[in-house]
């Protein structure tokens, strides 16, 4: 009766949590929506199947931890209590199941062991689907550069007042 979050959240709350733009939208939308589960395939077999969980859920469990900067505990803590990481992980009701931390575990286990043995880095795949499904969706391309959008190391911050000054009448 009361999983939905937004039943719970008042009117500017519930708002809020439901705006498009919000980073767990942005995210389930934009990042767990283009992982392939289908990459991860050579990491199962018929006596070691897949996981009891979505392989889409827990690369996005690694993605956000790795963006929150945090430890596992605090990751799992996360994802358990935060409404907004659960959204982002497509969590959209109070008690969907989570996977059991050995799940999450026994993945990264396998995806290390992977490409330790065959140099191939399945992560880099995920990303690069990830960014080539968003050069499409939002239409980038790489033609023309805006200079506002490009990063130009100064050393500006290492002159004093004078200093701006009088080299910039030395240039002059």
């Amino acid at each position: 009766m009361f999983s939905d979050p937004k039943d719970l959240l008042n009117e500017k709350s519930s708002k809020k949590f439901s705006d498009p733009g919000a980073w767990h939208n942005v995210f389930r939308n934009h990042v767990l929506s283009g992982i392939e589960e289908d990459q991860f395939r050579p990491l199962y077999t018929q006596v070691m199947g897949a996981p009891n969980s979505s392989i889409k859920l827990l690369i996005g469990m690694m993605i956000i931890k790795e963006s929150l900067q945090c430890s596992d505990k605090q990751s799992f803590e996360q994802r358990e209590f935060n409404l907004l990481v659960r959204s982002a992980l497509g969590l959209m009701n109070i008690d969907d199941p989570l996977p059991a931390e050995s799940t999450y575990y026994l993945l990264r286990k396998r995806i290390y062991t992977f490409n330790h043995q065959t140099g191939e880095d399945l992560f880099a795949k995920v990303f690069q689907g990830i960014t080539s499904l968003q050069v499409k969706e939002f239409e980038v391309n790489g033609s023309h550069i805006r200079m506002d959008g490009k990063l130009i190391g100064s050393n500006i911050a290492w002159y004093t007042r004078y200093e701006l000054i009088h080299q910039s009448i030395r240039q002059f």
